[in-house]
């Protein structure tokens, strides 16, 4: 079994952390902060109460997998917001940043083994433990359950027409002329509970949610029939 919700809102923004002072976003959400969002909405606490930098969570994600699907088109967004100037505030007490955003991002979430059970009984009871949001504080997440569906294995012989985001493998065989667009790119995966960066992959998906990316080939890939929708899947945590 699968569990599936959709998160949406105004605004989104998945920080890429090379970027200091002006704040650009991956196009998609990241595993990693997939793996904030659902721990929100179950309560996983962060320990940030005795270390700033802690991430305790990700010890309770060991074995879960995700899969996201985008069913809003990719729109950009670029704002100036407003911050304390700490460096030199006689000078001036404000700075404005500009940032990179996603506008009227809206993703459908797959969420399979681990932590699947405690995630669905907070969806169902609509009842979320910290506020979820898209990837910052200040860009609210709405949060809709949209039920559970049973995992079909897909036969390899066969072309499918994959709906989300696909991690990238060497076996990995696209048909470009079918799929009309594919971007690719490289996002990071998991962290330690100290927040450094353990692994990263490339993925490739569409900006259109009309599309499909077709697969001709995908070797040890794992993609499965959920409910109407083709899913390939992350590695699990």
């Amino acid at each position: 079994m699968a569990t599936v919700f959709e998160v949406f809102g105004p605004i989104a923004m998945f920080r890429r952390p090379y970027t200091t002072t002006s704040s650009v976003s991956y196009p998609v959400p990241t595993p990693t902060a997939l793996a904030g969002l659902i721990s929100a909405i179950i309560g996983l606490s962060n320990g940030s109460e005795e270390r700033a930098s802690s991430a305790n969570y990700w010890q309770h994600l060991k074995g879960t997998q995700v899969a996201v699907r985008l069913l809003a088109p990719l729109k950009w967004r670029t704002k100036s917001i407003n911050f304390w100037n700490v460096k030199n505030p006689a000078k001036s007490p404000h700075i404005q940043v500009k940032h990179q955003f996603i506008s009227n991002p809206r993703y459908r979430i797959y969420v399979h083994g681990g932590i699947e059970e405690q995630l669905r009984k907070q969806l169902i009871n609509n009842s979320f433990v910290y506020t979820p949001f898209l990837g910052v504080s200040y860009a609210l997440a709405e949060v809709k359950y949209m039920g559970d569906c049973s995992l079909e294995p897909v036969r390899v012989e066969e072309p499918v027409d994959v709906v989300t985001v696909i991690p990238f493998i060497d076996e990995l065989e696209i048909d470009v002329e079918k799929s009309l667009e594919v971007f690719r790119e490289r996002i990071p995966f998991c962290l330690s509970e100290d927040r450094e960066l353990l692994k990263t992959l490339p993925i490739i998906y569409q900006t259109n949610p009309e599309r499909r990316l077709r697969l001709l080939k995908w070797g040890d890939l794992s993609v499965t029939r959920c409910g109407e929708d083709m899913v390939a899947w992350f590695p699990a945590w």
